[in-house]
């Protein structure tokens, strides 16, 4: 008797295990998603880090334009959003199709190109190098919040190293790059 009632709770403990392992973890493709939406809505909400980051990064330049760097990030970002589609998973090698809506910077120096050119041929006498710069300044920022934000299609590609752990290659920079571009 003991053994009729043994075996059934063996296969269902056997069972479960099974059930419990399928589940286990995280997918590739879930680790890849949380990893690409952390990342993109840090840039999305205008994270502190992000902000000091582009400060730093700004040095002197913006300050020569009299533009605060974290005025031109706001403004830079705003319309900014992703869709993340497709992940294919190939052994140890992945890639995410994302869609990255955002203000082109090469939009926004060609409208900044067109107003600054316009400004300089309307010049009856010439201003200081300081009031040069200071409308220049203006006009950057007026031509950032002219552009309207576009979508790229970027493709990351994801590696996994030998502790299972993905992260994404070095071309994301590229693709990252080309999308703030377009």
């Amino acid at each position: 008797m003991k053994k009729r009632l043994f075996a059934p709770i063996i296969a269902f403990v056997a069972l479960c295990l099974v059930a419990l392992t399928a589940c286990g973890g995280p997918s590739a493709e879930d680790m890849i998603r949380e990893d690409l939406t952390t990342q993109f809505e840090e840039v999305k909400a205008g994270s502190d880090d992000l902000m000091d980051g582009i400060e730093e990064g700004a040095g002197e330049d913006f300050a020569t334009l009299g533009v605060d760097p974290r005025a031109f990030a706001e403004s830079f970002l705003e319309g900014f959003d992703y869709e993340i589609g497709d992940i294919t998973v190939e052994d140890a090698t992945a890639t995410a199709n994302v869609s990255i809506t955002v203000k082109s910077m090469g939009d926004i120096m060609n409208e900044f190109q067109l107003q600054y050119t316009d400004y300089i041929s309307n010049l009856s006498e010439l201003p200081s190098q300081e009031d040069l710069y200071h409308k220049a300044g203006e006009m950057l920022i007026d031509a950032t919040a002219t552009v309207e934000p576009k979508t790229t299609d970027c493709t990351f590609t994801y590696t996994q190293d030998d502790e299972g752990e993905w992260s994404a290659d070095e071309s994301a920079e590229t693709e990252l790059l080309n999308a703030l571009m377009s």
